[in-house]
């Protein structure tokens, strides 16, 4: 029991620390610095594109591996109606989880648009890849994730222009008055 449940959270670990890394690099770094750099439009465009070759990749390998280094095949449990426990975090997951797959669609995109698509996928444990269905959900996902945060980042990169605008402002103020005391 003890050595399932040792290699069950090292697996889960691992999982969401490789996610985690690669959703910080790519969510919070590449992508505001391409919508700076690219503006708006365009920086949206690219990141969009690359976010959904990304997840092409990661749900490849999560197929390839066969391994459910996420856990949501056993989180699917709770949506094809057993008893699953969850603790900590997670207890949040289950009521939602069990209003239905829109809503659950919609609550997983604003984590990751891969773990929408890898829980709404028909089965458990089955790693076989996207059939039709599937890949309407992952394109959707891949939109609405990105709408998302896409929305965010404008919002957090405008606001934060009208908030330190004043800051700024002050500064080049305060330097103006020295200045001017110095000189």
């Amino acid at each position: 029991m003890f050595k399932k449940l040792l290699l069950g959270g090292g697996r889960f670990a691992s999982g969401i620390v490789m996610k985690k890394s690669m959703e910080f690099a790519f969510d919070y770094v590449l992508y505001p610095a391409a919508l700076i750099w690219l503006g708006y439009i365009w920086g949206s465009i690219l990141m969009t594109a690359a976010a959904v070759i990304l997840n092409y990749l990661i749900i490849r390998a999560y197929d390839w591996a066969k391994v459910d280094w996420l856990f949501i095949e056993e989180v699917k449990k709770i949506r094809d109606g057993e008893d699953v426990k969850l603790t900590g975090i997670l207890k949040w997951l289950k009521p939602l989880l069990k209003k239905g797959d829109v809503v659950a669609f919609f609550a997983l995109c604003a984590d990751d648009p891969v773990t929408a698509v890898l829980y709404l996928r028909k089965g458990s444990h089955l790693y076989d890849g996207l059939d039709q269905r599937e890949w309407r959900i992952f394109w959707a996902a891949n939109l609405v994730s990105n709408l998302y945060w896409i929305g965010a980042i404008i919002a957090t990169l405008e606001s934060s222009t009208y908030w330190l605008q004043p800051l700024l402002d002050g500064v080049k103020t305060f330097r103006h008055s020295v200045e001017a005391i110095l000189l």
